[in-house]
C-alpha cells in the first residue's frame, strides 16, 4: 500500500508526467502507429505547465502545496513564514533572513 501511495504521489510531479507521456507515444511509434512524438511531448509539456501554473501539479516533496514556498520556523521573525529555496538556501519572504540549514532537513530549530 505505501509503494502504491508513493507511485501515486510521483505522478504530481511534471517531469515524470512528460515522461509516462513521451514513452507512451515512442512505444506507438515501435508497434507501427504514425504518432508525431515532438508534437505529443510539446502538448504534454504546455498542459503540465498550465496545470502547474494553476497550482494542481507541484513538486511532491513540498509540505505546502501550491507555488512551490515551504513553511519554516524563521529565526529572525520568530513565527513560521513560507519561504523559497535560492541555491540551496531557504530565504525567508517576509524577512529576507537565511534558515540554518538545521531547519532545511526538517530538523526543530
Amino acid at each position: 500500500m505505501q509503494q502504491i501511495k508513493l507511485l501515486l504521489a510521483r505522478l504530481k510531479s511534471p517531469s515524470v508526467l512528460i515522461s509516462i507521456v513521451s514513452q507512451v507515444a515512442a512505444i506507438l511509434v515501435l508497434l507501427g502507429r504514425v504518432v508525431d512524438v515532438n508534437l505529443v511531448t510539446t502538448v504534454a509539456a504546455a498542459v503540465c505547465s498550465l496545470l502547474v501554473t494553476l497550482g494542481i501539479l507541484s513538486d511532491p516533496n513540498t509540505q505546502n502545496k501550491g507555488f512551490g514556498d515551504d513553511l519554516h520556523y524563521c529565526a529572525h521573525c520568530g513565527a513560521v513564514t513560507p519561504h523559497v529555496a535560492v541555491t540551496g538556501t531557504l530565504i525567508c519572504r517576509t524577512c529576507g533572513g537565511q534558515t540554518p540549514p538545521s531547519v532545511m532537513n526538517n530538523e526543530e530549530p
